[in-house]
């Protein structure tokens, strides 16, 4: 088909990729790799509801907790380290940072007021192979597409609307792996935000990049447990969830970073998205006294991310 084009007219009939959606598309490897560094991403949220008992001096009073098991989510990459951790692992270094907010292990779990359910790992990044090879072949056809048009003002649209549809369909996929990692990682509430923008900002790119990327996560869910002993369902009480990226890095020194960048906000709520760059703050971790106090049965299905 050739279609006769006004001048300074765009037309491509067909076209079903959104032009948000195909910036990032087009992002160079070179900008994939850019971002915030190793910084740590916060998301906290609580329940309007959930409000922390407080002495006559304004300090909190403690709270008593009981760690559940979720489920550890492995990325696309082989990561021993992560493999090697156990749960208890985990939750000795979450313990001691919890502690900052007052909250305790017990070990008279039918009177915990708190059960915390840990989720941990990799997320998992759309990988096309033929990626780099569809934008090259979109490049040449508005090449094509544009040196027709300057010599006749006449220009065939069909292999430029074909290579944008190949490219539309890797990006749908993309788009949806980058929505669950919004979902799992706490993004979604600031990246809605910034969508509502006419044009994409460069926060948003940003989140953008970095849902696209693997990064390693701890999610904390904090359930009402005397409720849920007397209902015998779950009441969500605060959410915190961790990440930073993991090219570069490793689980076994990414976690006590995310434990200490969450001790300020464990049972709170933020207004968005909070980053807290990893040398910014002397992580140190001391556990000589801690011990595990196991689990509980019956644990609650972890919710749908809003």
């Amino acid at each position: 088909m050739t279609t006769t084009l006004r001048p300074g007219s765009v037309f491509f009939p067909g076209w079903r990729v959104s032009g948000r959606y195909l910036i990032l598309a087009l992002l160079p490897a070179t900008l994939l790799q850019a971002g915030w560094g190793d910084s740590i991403a916060i998301s906290a949220t609580s329940a309007p509801s959930y409000v922390r008992p407080t002495d006559p001096q304004g300090r909190l009073q403690p709270e008593t907790y009981v760690f559940a098991e979720g489920v550890r989510l492995g990325g696309g990459t082989a990561d021993r380290g992560q493999e090697a951790m156990t749960f208890g692992d985990i939750t000795k270094m979450l313990a001691v940072n919890l502690a900052k907010q007052e909250y305790y292990p017990t070990k008279d779990v039918p009177a915990a007021n708190i059960l915390i359910r840990v989720f941990w790992g990799s997320t998992l990044i759309y990988d096309d192979s033929r990626r780099q090879a569809e934008i090259e072949s979109l490049n040449a056809a508005l090449g094509t597409f544009s040196s027709t048009y300057a010599d006749t003002q006449n220009a065939d649209v069909g292999d430029l609307n074909a290579s944008l549809d190949r490219l539309g369909t890797a990006q749908t996929s993309q788009h949806a792996m980058m929505e669950r990692n919004a979902a799992l990682l706490g993004y979604r509430r600031s990246l809605d935000k910034e969508r509502t923008k006419a044009r994409p900002s460069t926060q948003e790119l940003t989140m953008s990049v970095e849902l696209n990327e693997e990064r390693y996560f701890v999610v904390l869910m904090a359930y009402d447990y005397q409720f849920m002993r007397r209902e015998k369902k779950p009441k969500l009480l605060w959410v915190t969830r961790l990440s930073m990226r993991s090219p570069g890095n490793n689980f076994t020194e990414a976690l006590p970073a995310l434990a200490f960048a969450g001790a300020d906000v464990y049972g709170k709520s933020l207004d968005g998205l909070q980053r807290v760059r990893v040398n910014d703050r002397e992580v140190e971790v001391k556990m000589e006294d801690f011990k595990v106090l196991g689990t509980v049965e019956n644990q609650p299905e972890a919710p749908k991310a809003k």
